[in-house]
């Protein structure tokens, strides 16, 4: 695919004007928003009140409850990428656990602390196999965990890989700002 047109927001900045002005001309058939929930809330908003009929896509960074809260019933068909399974999935052990671990301390289930969950697990795990806590034995831990499984999550890393893990799932805000799997 080409890019047909790219336009900016500012870091740490809600004002989209320009963004808004941008598509709008261009009238793309999807748009792809890499930032942060308040940002790309006000830019969908703006740009469905002047009536651009387009897709939504945004990256699992955006923070799917906060987007999905800001954004209301206007939030209907905005897609988010996941890196990580549903936190209300019972499909992974360790996604259970999770949720067992989350309820027993009266936290709610999100995204976000799923990721945080997954994180920590590959931490102890790479700190288990590395031998001591220095930063060296740390890397070579990390980067020696080619094809294995944490509970049915598959991690691979290596020199020249240290994403972890290639799961991505796509969800969907519906008219009740719910998210739809």
């Amino acid at each position: 695919m080409t890019v047909a047109v790219k336009a900016t927001v500012e870091r740490n900045s809600n004002d989209v004007s320009a963004a808004v002005a941008t598509m709008l001309a261009a009238k793309p058939e999807a748009i792809i928003m890499v930032s942060t929930y308040g940002s790309c809330a006000e830019f969908i908003k703006q740009t469905k009140a002047k009536g651009l009929l387009s897709r939504y896509a945004n990256v699992s960074f955006v923070g799917t409850k906060s987007l999905a809260k800001a954004l209301g019933p206007i939030g209907s068909g905005v897609m988010i990428s996941q890196v990580v399974p549903s936190p209300t999935t019972e499909k992974y052990p360790w996604v259970v656990e999770y949720q067992r671990m989350i309820k027993a301390k009266g936290g709610e289930l999100s995204y976000t602390s799923l990721e945080g969950f997954i994180a920590a697990r590959i931490m102890v795990e790479a700190l288990k196999r590395g031998g001591d806590a220095s930063r060296e034995a740390l890397i070579r831990s990390l980067e020696s965990m080619k094809d294995i499984s944490l509970g049915g999550f598959p991690v691979f890393f290596a020199p020249d890989n240290h994403s972890a893990s290639k799961f991505v799932e796509l969800t969907v805000l519906d008219r009740n700002g719910q998210v739809r799997y």
